[in-house]
């Protein structure tokens, strides 16, 4: 006998794949690893899908789509630059003199196009809020709502301003003297005996400010006022002194909440109007007068704001803020003058410092070198 062979062949993907039949045999059919893509026709885990010819791609046959949405993706796309972590903390721990060098050396300009280090802390308290809960103040001028004839634009504010006042009225009862009396230790609270205890807070922080008594002035005055205050007397002095009391001091308005909201931690605020006759003189680090006069007494009218962390049984009023209506005249800012003395003259542009980066390196090499 002899063997026949024979071939058989059949379309199979878009190349021609055969197979040796023998003569006594059932025909069969097996195909070949050949298919579109490259280099997948030697490697079976390739053309398994179980390693990618290109890994690049999300999945097979997708370098269609990937070409046709390649716009839309990198539109999708975000670049951020990350900074050098470690070549951030070495600059951090470095002095300025020599942060200073290391810019020059990367030709950056430090007193051009950097700027300064800024800190961001902040003091957290919870015991006083870092502001006025209400600064409406009642506006104490009248206004001319009948004159020569019916003004009814004056006749509208007038009416605006009354139904304000009585709003403002209901709130200091309901949101403050109500509130302040349920609390342990205030139950017999009365505004119109709170007026000689103001004078005598804002007298005492004043002194305490005048004599620079940091452990006494914190007792008198809360934080948001120490922030205020303070820097008066930093680098410079002040001198305070009352003269008399025009009018009696008496209070304007009460507010009383919580700080975070709803927490029960309640603070009171109270504001006072205050009509006094004071001197107050400003000197600044070298002795030179800025604002007020030490001879002549001026008569100031203010409504201050004290404070009082009514939540706990150990809680005082202190001196917390002042608030300025916008119908009361504002007063001067201080004004800086120096004096040219004879043959100087004003600088007419500003001059650019000189630098002298190179020489110090220059110096440290020959001193290395040495």
């Amino acid at each position: 006998s002899f063997s026949l062979q024979m071939w058989v062949g059949c379309r199979v993907g878009s190349r021609l794949s055969s197979s040796v039949l023998p003569l006594n045999s059932f025909p069969t059919v097996i195909q070949a690893a050949g298919v579109h893509h490259h280099l997948e026709s030697g490697n079976l885990r390739r053309f398994l899908g179980i390693e990618r010819s290109n890994k690049a791609k999300a999945n097979r046959n997708t370098h269609h789509n990937e070409r046709m949405f390649r716009k839309m993706r990198g539109r999708k796309t975000v670049l951020i630059e990350l900074p050098d972590d470690v070549e951030q903390r070495k600059q951090e721990a470095l002095p300025p003199n020599k942060l200073r060098m290391e810019m020059l050396k990367k030709g950056i300009n430090p007193f051009r196009e950097v700027q300064p280090r800024t800190w961001q802390e902040a003091q957290v308290t919870l015991q006083s809020f870092y502001g006025v809960i209400d600064p409406y103040v009642k506006n104490e001028d009248p206004l001319p709502w009948l004159g020569n004839g019916l003004n009814l634009g004056a006749l509208k504010t007038k009416g605006q301003e009354v139904q304000q006042s009585v709003m403002h009225k209901w709130q200091s009862y309901k949101s403050g003297t109500s509130r302040i009396k349920k609390k342990e230790g205030f139950e017999k609270f009365d505004t119109k005996t709170f007026g000689p205890t103001a004078d005598s807070i804002y007298e005492e922080a004043h002194e305490a400010l005048m004599a620079r008594n940091v452990k006494g002035l914190h007792g008198l005055i809360t934080e948001h006022a120490y922030g205020k205050m303070w820097p008066d007397v930093a680098e410079g002095s002040i001198v305070w002194r009352l003269v008399d009391k025009v009018e009696p001091s008496k209070v304007v308005s009460v507010r009383c909440s919580d700080h975070p909201y709803k927490s029960g931690n309640d603070i009171a605020q109270i504001t006072v109007r205050m009509h006094l006759k004071q001197i107050l003189a400003v000197y600044d680090r070298f002795g030179h007068l800025t604002v007020g006069s030490e001879t002549e007494p001026r008569t100031s009218l203010e409504y201050v704001v004290f404070e009082n962390h009514i939540a706990v049984v150990d809680g005082k009023w202190r001196l917390h803020d002042k608030v300025y209506p916008r119908w009361l005249d504002r007063k001067e800012p201080a004004q800086f003058t120096m004096e040219l003395k004879e043959g100087e003259s004003r600088p007419s542009a500003p001059t650019a410092l000189p630098l002298r980066a190179q020489e110090k390196m220059n110096a440290a090499k020959k001193e290395e070198d040495d």
